[in-house]
């Protein structure tokens, strides 16, 4: 994005470094504002550009908007004056028209927000024209993922020649499920066959080293919020760590282009921005508060309610008797490992449940599911961030990162072999218990010595 300043004197310093344009990509277009041109080839406008307009006397400022108007630039034009400006609004309507004395900052970075956001999606659109268009979520489909991937397959719906949604890991989640049959979003276990040689390969809420593929997925286009790691080669990313939710960029998508956003998109974009951010109390950012305002009235509120009251099943009562008969406390920390178990969220439930107690800052509850360590990590972000210890932990052995509040590790047991005594669930609770207190101190008590010739 480009910003071009034109006008006379001090007034467009003052507006210049009001703005703070000096830091930004800004340039002061010199000669007669009236008589410049922007549609000549030595100065193409591209549709993210802007041109800002500083002047104070009626018949300068006339002469300067005459020019630009028969210009027809694609490039936004925002004025500012001290002049009224109601009735220049009226014979200029593409033009934006500020009171000089009310020059924000914000307002400026809304609008270059909106511009960025909108090259973007143009940017997505022309890699999915004409080709077809597969979203991959990554492990277990939870709502962030899902929303994000439905509302982006719908946004290139017009220029892919098809799109389809497909997911790695299994519906564990009865809300999840609930969440997919009620709004009717197409998805698809993923199958080799989905990718064809032509076809456009997305992931939003993960990125490609998340995917345990061997190489064989390769993404054209990554949208996600978590911290940035190696994206390999690729067409198109949009990563910001400092969003909590991968719904509030797809949600500054529609907004920027001015598409439509359908109750059912913005139903389940609010879903996955309130589960992921936990009703905006972990990881937010002033861009998912101001999503998160503007879904909210745009949602089937008790379409979401259904969707939070699906019920548990009757089982995972026992998960959490066992969580609790098998918990370690010390001091701010506690962990329990449940075992051999066929769903490896159940991990997430308990956890959730363990932060909530007064005096915790940590919670780690890990189990063993197939061929697979899960370790849910929950903290109350205070001076600690779980992804990242997740990652000092257990990045060595499978998949492992997160937020700073909520994190979780996917260690593949064929790579624990060689430090376990045995390839037991006592054994595994053993050496993750060694791993943990390296870390957690608290921990240290409950670490059983590594057995002769293992690694800790």
């Amino acid at each position: 994005m480009k910003i071009y300043l034109l006008g006379r004197g001090h007034r467009l310093e003052q507006i210049r470094n009001a703005l703070g344009l000096s830091k930004l990509n800004a340039v002061r277009v010199d000669g007669d504002p009236a008589r410049v041109r922007f549609d000549a080839p030595e100065q193409p406008l591209a549709p993210g550009d802007l041109i800002i307009v500083a002047e104070f006397e009626e018949a300068p400022l006339r002469a300067i908007l005459d020019n630009l108007a028969r210009q027809k630039l694609p490039a936004k034009v925002m004025v500012f004056t001290s002049l009224p400006s109601r009735p220049f609004a009226r014979e200029y309507p593409s033009f934006l028209f500020r009171d000089e004395g009310l020059i924000y900052k914000n307002e400026l970075r809304e609008l270059q927000r909106r511009a960025a956001g909108q090259q973007k999606v143009e940017t997505v659109r022309q890699i999915a024209q004409g080709r077809p268009f597969l979203t991959v979520i990554w492990g277990n489909p939870d709502p962030d993922a899902i929303a994000s991937a439905y509302a982006l397959s719908e946004l290139v719906r017009e220029n892919a020649r098809e799109t389809a949604i497909a997911y790695m890991g299994e519906f564990t989640r009865p809300e999840n499920a609930a969440m997919v049959n009620l709004l009717k979003i197409p998805m698809h276990k993923f199958a080799p066959p989905m990718v064809g040689p032509d076809t456009i390969v997305a992931t939003v809420d993960a990125q490609p080293s998340f995917f345990q593929l061997d190489g064989r997925l390769r993404f054209d286009v990554i949208i996600d919020h978590h911290p940035l790691t190696d994206l390999g080669p690729h067409r198109f990313a949009d990563v910001r760590p400092t969003y909590g939710s991968a719904s509030t960029i797809l949600t500054e998508y529609y907004q920027a282009s001015g598409a439509r956003m359908t109750k059912k998109i913005a139903t389940a974009l609010f879903y996955g921005l309130k589960i992921d951010t936990g009703n905006l109390t972990r990881n937010v950012s002033d861009a998912d508060v101001a999503a998160f305002r503007y879904l909210r009235v745009r949602a089937d509120e008790n379409l979401v309610r259904t969707i939070e009251l699906s019920q548990l099943p009757v089982e995972t009562l026992d998960y959490f008797a066992v969580a609790i008969a098998n918990k370690k406390i010390a001091r701010d920390t506690v962990f329990a490992y449940l075992g051999t178990i066929p769903n490896p969220d159940m991990c997430v439930h308990v956890a959730d449940f363990f932060i909530k107690l007064t005096g915790i800052s940590w919670a780690i509850v890990a189990c063993r599911s197939k061929d697979r360590v899960v370790v849910v990590f929950r903290s109350d972000g205070l001076r600690k961030h779980a992804g990242r210890l997740a990652e000092a932990l257990f990045l060595d052995y499978g998949s492992a990162g997160g937020h700073r509040t909520m994190a979780r590790a996917e260690l593949e047991v064929g790579r624990l072999v060689a430090e376990l005594r045995e390839p037991t669930d006592v054994a595994i609770e053993e050496w993750l218990l060694r791993r943990l207190a390296s870390k957690l101190r608290a921990l240290a008590p409950f670490a059983a010595p590594a057995a002769r010739g293992g690694a800790v």
